[in-house]
Order: structure tokens, then C-alpha cells, then sequence
């Protein structure tokens, strides 16, 4: 049970909510020190990406069993739900009818307050279906998020591909949930390339597989085995779409206008101020974004190692960008601004803008 005070939630005195917060700091502070060791291991070739640079993400040594797995990183427990009362002006205790607390039964952190019809996903039921598909699915990493988000990324072994010489993609399969609502439940079908670790598209099929925590989410995850064997066929598909784009020539000025309907609602019909006092102003164009300058930057270096300019070196420059330089200037601990980019590529606005520029790109 937990106890509300007036508005004041009672979770836990003092000191046993310190010492979980203190666990919680603890986990997503400390790096993990064969990270690159790991990502090697995994066949990715640039071990200086957003997942190795966040602290709260676990690599994965291939083999590793998965009931090791979900010990290491903190996934072995259960999600209680739990009555909620509150003490009146009479100081007499009374029942929460529309709410419930959720409890981690591990720890005793309160890990959400929901309305009595929030079904809980427990983990160990990502972790059957993982299981279930193991001749298909590897694990190969697991952000724990204060131990009320997460993400599990595994990928699909039939699944790696060379689109070009020694530049192969591999599909992931990720899992992404949550016990304090920030997130439904999604499953994401991501193709990435190992060269860079860019995250290229997410597979159409895959898009709307995301559900809210209702009752039926526990039948929709059953279903699951079914679904990522479904998709394990598109995969030859997606490789013959990179092939098409890196026959596909852009040159500079193609670059300059795909990248203006890429990022057209961040400058069409807007005004940049040229002068404060006076307060003048023009129109804003793309060359006024943030990001437009780094990414024709890297379309001139993938355009150089690969001596040629095509649709493929120009989605792997906008990739690039949002998978590993993004980052807001008035957060300056590199783990936090890593942690942000990957759950925008994966549930946030970068995934729509990366999933746009392979439209874009297929159809120039």
C-alpha cells in the first residue's frame, strides 16, 4: 500500500528513497569499460557512437545467456501494482478509487501512479519472446533508464547485408517500454549501418507496431515471434533500396534542395531577426538551420572516401548528423546529449526526419 498525506505522496521515508536514487545515479553514471571491446565483438566499426557514449547503456558480449542478461542490467523484477490512500482533514485513512500505484518488487521504488485501467507489461514478457525467437535474435544492447524506461535492442541474425563493398547494414529488432508512462510499448524494426552506426530507416512494416498499456498489450506481445518472422523477408528488399541510391547521383545543388523539403517546416513561413534594436527582419531559409552546414559538411566526405556523390552518401550525411552530433547547447555532459539522441532516433522527432530522407532520396 502507500499512503498520500494531503497532496503528499508518502513513497518510502527518507532514507530508503535516497539510497534508490543514489542506485539509480549510480547505474546511469558508471561507464561500462569493455564497451568498445564489446561493440567490436558485435562486427560495428565505429565504437564512438551515441550507445557506447551513454553510460546507461549495456553492451552486450554475443553468448551471453539471457537470463544473465536480464540480471546484469537490472530487468529481473516485477511491476506490483498497489492501493493508494490518502489521510482526509479527519486524519482517517481513505482508499484511491481511479488510481493505482506501481511498485518495483525488488526495490520498493515507486515506479508510476496510473489510472486503474493501466495494464502492466512486465519484462520477463519481452524476455519470453526474445526467447522464443532465439534461433533468430540476439541480444545486443539494453538501456535501463532509472529502471522505468528501457530499451532492448536485439538484431536479427539472418539480417546483415552488403550494400556496398565492406559496408554491410544489419537489422535490429528493439524493444521499447516503460513503467511510468513516458512511453507505450513499441517494437521497431531498425536497419543500421555498421560502417558508422547510423541508423538508416525504420522498416515501414514495423511503424505502427506501437501500443498503449491497455489490457490487450499482453496478447499483442504474444503475437510478436509471428511478426518479426514476417519481417526478416523485407530485408533483401531494404538492401536493394540502398543499392538504388548509391547508383543514384546527387550533386550539391540536388543536396541543397532536398534538404530544403527535409527541414521545410523549420524554416518556411518564418523570419530571422537581423537586427535587435531596430528589429528588423528576413525570411529564413534552410542555410539558417543548425544543421545544414554539418550536414552538406559530411555529404562532402562521404562524397570524397567514396569518390562519388549519390543519394546514399547524402542519407548517410543527415544519418550521421542525428545519430551522433545532435545535441542541445545547454546540455554539456556528453552521456546526457547521447542518451537524448538515441531516443530520438528511436521513438522521437529524428526517427520521422530519417525515415523522410529515404523517401526523399529514393524518389529524387
Amino acid at each position: 500500500m502507500l499512503f498520500f498525506k494531503t497532496t503528499q505522496i508518502l513513497k518510502m521515508d527518507n532514507n530508503q528513497q535516497n539510497f534508490i536514487d543514489q542506485l539509480n545515479a549510480s547505474w546511469n553514471a558508471q561507464p561500462q569499460i569493455n564497451k568498445e571491446e564489446v561493440s567490436t565483438a558485435q562486427g560495428y566499426q565505429n565504437n564512438q557512437n551515441s550507445e557506447t557514449t551513454y553510460k546507461g547503456a549495456r553492451l552486450i558480449f554475443p553468448n551471453t545467456s539471457i537470463d544473465q542478461i536480464w540480471k546484469d542490467n537490472g530487468l529481473d523484477f516485477q511491476a506490483k501494482p498497489t492501493k493508494l490512500f490518502y489521510q482526509d482533514h479527519n486524519k482517517v485513512l481513505q482508499e484511491v478509487t481511479e488510481y493505482q500505484g506501481i511498485i518495483n518488487n525488488s526495490t520498493g521504488q515507486l515506479l508510476n501512479i496510473p489510472k486503474n485501467d493501466y495494464t502492466i507489461l512486465q519484462l520477463d514478457k519481452i524476455k519470453n519472446v526474445i526467447e522464443s525467437c532465439r534461433d533468430s535474435l540476439a541480444i545486443e544492447s539494453i538501456m535501463n533508464i532509472d529502471s522505468k524506461r528501457f530499451v532492448i535492442n536485439t538484431y536479427i541474425k539472418e539480417c546483415i547485408g552488403d550494400v556496398r563493398k565492406d559496408d554491410p547494414i544489419k537489422r535490429r529488432c528493439t524493444f521499447i517500454t516503460s513503467m511510468d508512462s513516458s512511453v507505450g510499448f513499441t517494437l521497431a524494426l531498425l536497419d543500421f549501418r555498421m560502417f558508422c552506426f547510423n541508423q538508416m530507416a525504420q522498416v515501414k512494416s514495423s511503424e505502427n507496431l506501437s501500443f498503449k498499456h491497455t489490457k490487450s498489450i499482453t496478447a499483442l506481445v504474444d503475437r510478436l515471434p509471428r511478426v518479426i518472422d514476417f519481417n526478416k523477408h523485407t530485408f533483401k528488399q531494404s538492401i536493394e533500396e540502398y543499392k538504388y541510391m548509391v547508383r543514384k547521383e546527387i550533386k550539391e545543388e540536388q543536396a541543397h534542395e532536398i534538404l530544403k523539403d527535409l527541414f521545410k517546416n523549420e524554416w518556411a513561413n518564418k523570419q530571422v531577426c537581423t537586427h535587435r534594436t531596430l528589429k528588423t527582419t528576413r525570411p529564413k531559409t534552410v542555410n539558417d538551420l543548425v544543421q545544414y552546414k554539418p550536414i552538406m559538411d559530411n555529404f562532402r566526405k562521404e562524397n570524397n572516401i567514396h569518390k562519388s556523390s549519390n543519394a546514399y552518401n547524402l542519407h548517410n550525411a543527415v544519418t550521421s548528423y542525428l545519430c551522433h552530433e545532435q545535441g542541445a547547447n545547454n546540455i554539456k555532459d556528453e552521456s546526457e546529449r547521447a542518451r537524448i539522441r538515441l531516443e530520438n532516433c528511436l521513438y522521437k522527432s529524428s526517427k520521422a526526419t530519417i525515415n523522410r530522407s529515404k523517401e526523399l532520396l529514393l524518389a529524387a
